[in-house]
């Protein structure tokens, strides 16, 4: 199957029969095309892509996420990069932001381990406790470092949990803070987390969500840092438009979305605070 894609990102498969926007000059074998959408804002060049595949294969499908896909059986490499691995579908959650309960479902479906070393299950750790072990028992036979890039809910990580991350050979892991309120998570396990620096401990940080400002959004990313967690900053982007162009916001994401910007920022914040006292 020939795949095709609206955008590149880190998770794009990368093999001889994925593609991102039109044809190629040299075309590939006369195969069914499945052109995946994984944003809402990236509908419209998915359509187009559409039509312009649809020149040269007759077989053509356009879905994914964007579309309401629920997914089902997850299969390695096909829509995500191989070592990309999803092993349960749903959330038990009902965030405002999120679409993921409505197209998956708030319950979740376990489905068939595969091996990979990058989990982006949307809430593992709301999966029966089995399989969270098995999960677990899966990436200790990888030679890469584990990566949870799909994230760790704070609310239901228990010490147990944090016995299998010490046994695992962990890249890092991903929890969130998509509003005040989640402080307070972060705060209940930050203690649990204690043995793991910094950079392990990962936070994805929504902002912009009900007209949250700039200033506001620093705060929240200042407090998850003094908390021990290294932010990552994610402007909020509703229906299919993308987020419209803003200086402040741009400054603000050029700091707080990239590791390296985040910890000369925040080596020049304490700086500046030591001179201050």
């Amino acid at each position: 199957m020939i795949r095709v894609f609206p955008r590149r990102t880190p998770l794009t498969p990368d093999d001889n029969l994925a593609f991102v926007g039109d044809p190629p000059r040299d075309l590939p074998p006369l195969l069914p095309v499945k052109i995946s959408v994984s944003f809402s804002y990236d509908i419209e060049e998915g359509k187009r892509l559409y039509w312009s595949w649809k020149r040269y294969y007759p077989l053509i499908q356009i879905g994914g996420p964007a579309f309401g896909d629920p997914g089902e059986e997850f299969v390695p490499g096909r829509f995500l990069k191989l070592g990309t691995v999803i092993t349960s579908r749903g959330c038990v959650r009902s965030c405002p932001f999120c679409l993921v309960p409505e197209r998956e479902g708030r319950r979740i479906r376990t489905l068939k381990i595969t091996e990979g070393y990058n989990i982006q299950d949307n809430n593992l750790l709301a999966c029966p406790d089995s399989h969270i072990k098995e999960v677990f028992a899966m990436l200790s036979q990888q030679k890469d470092r584990a990566s949870f890039s799909g994230g760790l809910d704070a609310r239901l990580l228990k010490p147990w949990h944090v016995d299998l991350l010490k046994q695992a050979r962990i890249d890092q892991m991903f929890f969130a803070c998509d509003s005040w309120k989640g402080l307070l998570d972060l705060l209940r396990i930050s203690s649990m987390l204690k043995d793991f620096p910094r950079y392990k401990k990962r936070c994805y940080v929504l902002v912009g969500f009900m007209d949250e400002s700039p200033l506001d959004a620093e705060l929240r990313c200042l407090l998850v840092w003094a908390l021990g967690f290294l932010p990552f900053a994610m402007r909020y982007k509703s229906g299919s438009e993308k987020a419209k162009f803003d200086p402040a916001w741009s400054k603000f994401l050029k700091t707080w979305c990239r590791p390296a910007a985040t910890k000369a920022h925040m080596k020049a914040f304490t700086q500046i605070k030591e001179v201050a006292l």
